[in-house]
């Protein structure tokens, strides 16, 4: 209740006191009258009415306010409690900051904020410690001192405009405390929620001591290069230095074995010739290995036929085969493609490695090369697979025989030679050009290797032939099961049939009989009266044609027999004496005898700074009609060029002044600028790691012969280049 409320009840009640004293007295002195009496008991009435109501109104406000005065007491406690709270969270804080200022600092990594425009406004004791006290103050710029031989990239400096967070890691070195060290720094943007850049955090560690093994290591590995790239140019110097004797003697031994001279010279040339022949397959070998080892080697996508190289293969390796009495044969399946891209001359060196380790390591039966097409995870792929009847691989062998220097039966490797590096070479090649390589058991025993490579079928070309034969029967008769199964599955392949021969069965198309691997014919059978017979003769068996054809042969075919022109062969309505169905080149040719026609009007230019290399083409070509011409040199060969007209050239890679390469750019550059007819041009090479054969390919080669040349592989190539560039020629 207010002050002028309390004021009012006492003046009421003062003068209701008042009144009653008055009224008492005026009533004794009879001054009042009964009615002024009653008024003034009204008056009395209504002043206790009135005071009354100011005692209740009183007692309901004190009620409020001691009801007010809990509520509030209540809030004060809340408060108090809030308070404590917040007193324990904050003694938490300010625990878990410390806790991480500990961890942050114990960890060694120099940690500041700066603004955009370059002021500290954060520095951990690391950053404080690692840099001069006097350089750091809160809100002055601050930047390291780079090293002068190592300008880096400045601290924090990176453009940070954009919308989203971005970090950028570098190295610097600079000036400390402790000198001059290396810190690897990591700088991020700091932004704010409308994405300004608000800060820049560099958090940096000091790596000088990673930095030195680095430069140590960048200073070995450097060094292990030079000698690896001086060791790759010893191999090649030396590979050219050794090859260049040994094609001369090579050459000069193929030479001899073209003359007249007594069978026991000849087995004495013969021998020099093997021995060679072994020698360069060794340092091949050898080369081969490093040259994948220093991953110089690069694979070419070539246009390859898997059936011309497969029967290239075989012929190339028949007659040492042949030599050991045991047969080699390849079967084409018919679902092969006709073409693939694929690099020919690593799909050739494997096949070569995988069929000439058969041939070496079977005494008896023979070597079977099939050719098939598969498929599986999604892709296509040719499978070969090289079957032999020789000693096999031990099954504990096989896990490590494709590697370097492992041989089945080291004994017995030793007793027949080799290096070991052919299975772990064709193992690499195989995986460059994305195949598999493994081997297992043959049928019927000794091993078989097989490997696939992808199937990159060239667009239009056609699968095998395999119908040609379609209707046609025929029976094999051979002591050698080899040969035999091989021949069935060739002519099945062709769509033709293999019957039992019955005696005196005429159901037959033609009968087939081998004469054996030997130099002297051993028939198993003679040819029955009215039976279409042809006999299969080795190719040094040649001399035993017109007495086998007394026997009753309508021909003889020389093995190995190719599936490709096996049908045209069996097919012919006329395999006459007078007209032989196939022609094959001699691996040795006959002495003095020239495997090519004459030709007297062809002029081949040749540069060739050997004079012995250079002796052995030229003999080889002028018995075989040829025109030649020799230079030592490119530009010589270029001058040449300028003044006569030649229908080819051969150039050696290696020579003073202009290589081959060099000089057949020029030739082609000039031929194009004066508008004359393109002349063929082939590369003679002798050493493996020489430039590569995309190289002389870009320069304008047509083609490879391989020193010491061979004279059936020189015949074929002069056949090719001929037949593909004729053209009129100059009267000599």
């Amino acid at each position: 209740m207010s002050i002028g409320r309390w004021g009012t009840l006492l003046f009421l009640l003062a003068t209701l006191t008042a009144a009653g004293i008055v009224a008492a007295d005026a009533i004794q002195r009879h001054y009042l009258s009964l009615t002024d009496l009653g008024v003034l008991g009204a008056c009395a009435v209504m002043g206790v009415v009135l005071l009354l109501s100011a005692l209740l109104d009183t007692n309901r406000r004190a009620a409020a306010l001691q009801a007010r005065t809990s509520e509030l007491g209540a809030l004060a406690q809340k408060l108090e409690d809030s308070l404590t709270t917040v007193s324990a969270v904050n003694a938490r804080l300010n625990e878990s900051e410390a806790r991480y200022k500990g961890l942050v600092d114990a960890q060694g990594d120099a940690i500041v904020r700066r603004s955009p425009d370059g002021k500290l406004t954060y520095a951990n004791d690391a950053f404080c410690r690692l840099f001069s006290q006097s350089q750091l103050s809160l809100g002055q710029p601050f930047m390291p001192e780079l090293h002068p031989d190592n300008p880096g990239p400045l601290l924090g400096t990176f453009s940070g405009s954009g919308a989203e967070q971005a970090r950028v890691k570098y190295d610097q070195h600079v000036r400390t405390v402790y000198g001059w060290r290396w810190i690897a720094w990591e700088d991020y943007a700091i932004r704010n929620s409308v994405g300004r850049l608000i800060e820049i955090q560099s958090v940096g560690r000091d790596v000088t001591e990673r930095k030195a093994l680095e430069d140590a290591l960048t200073k070995a590995r450097d060094k292990a290069e030079a000698a690896s790239r001086a060791k790759s140019d010893f191999l090649a110097t030396m590979s050219h230095e050794i090859r260049t004797p040994m094609n001369g003697v090579l050459g000069m031994a193929r030479l001899l074995l073209e003359t007249e001279i007594r069978p026991e010279q000849r087995s004495y040339v013969e021998a020099i010739r093997q021995s060679g022949e072994a020698l360069l397959t060794l340092i091949g070998d050898v080369l081969d290995f490093s040259k994948i080892e220093s991953g110089a080697m690069t694979l070419q996508e070539d246009v390859v036929e898997p059936h011309r190289i497969a029967n290239d293969v075989v012929d190339l390796l028949a007659p040492r085969a042949h030599g050991k009495a045991i047969e080699l044969v390849a079967v084409i399946a018919a679902d092969t493609p006709q073409a693939i891209r694929a690099d020919a001359l690593r799909l050739r060196q494997v096949l070569v490695n995988l069929v000439g380790n058969a041939v070496k390591f079977t005494e008896k039966g023979g070597v079977r090369v099939d050719v098939s097409r598969g498929s599986g995870r999604d892709r296509q792929y040719l499978r070969f697979e090289v079957r032999d009847t020789g000693m096999g691989v031990p099954f504990e062998k096989r896990a490590d025989i494709f590697d370097e220097f492992v041989q089945a039966d080291s004994s017995h490797a030793r007793k027949l030679g080799g290096s070991g590096l052919g299975l772990a070479i064709s193992k690499r090649l195989v995986a460059a050009m994305g195949g598999e390589i493994g081997v297992t058991d043959a049928p019927g025993g000794g091993s078989m290797f097989w490997f696939t490579i992808p199937a990159f079928v060239v667009r239009g070309a056609k699968l095998s032939e395999g119908r040609k034969l379609s209707g046609q029967r025929f029976a094999i008769i051979s002591r050698n099961v080899v040969l035999r199964e091989s021949l069935t599955s060739q002519i099945r392949s062709l769509g033709g049939d293999v019957i039992p021969l019955v005696y005196k069965d005429s159901a037959i198309d033609g009968l087939l009989v081998d004469a054996g691997p030997g130099a002297e014919p051993d028939l198993p059978a003679r040819p029955e009266p009215g039976l279409r017979s042809l006999a299969l003769i080795a190719p040094h068996a040649r001399s035993w044609e017109e007495r086998l054809k007394q026997f009753g042969f309508a021909a003889c075919l020389s093995k190995p027999l190719r599936q490709d022109s096996l049908a045209e062969l069996l097919l012919q309505e006329n395999v006459g004496v007078e007209k032989p169905p196939i022609v094959f080149l001699p691996t040795a040719p006959q002495q003095g005898a020239a495997v090519s026609p004459p030709a007297a009007r062809q002029r081949i230019l040749m540069a060739e700074d050997n004079p012995i290399n250079a002796m052995l083409v030229r003999e080889l070509l002028k018995r075989r009609g040829y025109k030649v011409c020799e230079v030592g040199c490119g530009e010589d060969a270029l001058k040449m060029g300028e003044r006569e007209r030649f229908d080819l050239v051969l150039t050696d890679i290696h020579m003073p002044g202009l290589d081959g390469i060099e000089t057949t750019r020029r030739w082609r550059e000039r031929e194009i600028k004066l508008g004359k007819p393109r002349t063929p041009i082939l590369a003679l090479t002798a050493d493996a790691m020489e430039t590569g054969r995309q190289a002389c390919l870009e320069a304008g080669m047509d083609g490879f012969l391989t020193k010491p040349v061979d004279p059936a592989e020189l015949d074929a190539m002069l056949e090719l280049v001929f037949s593909a560039h004729e053209r009129p020629r100059d009267a000599a």
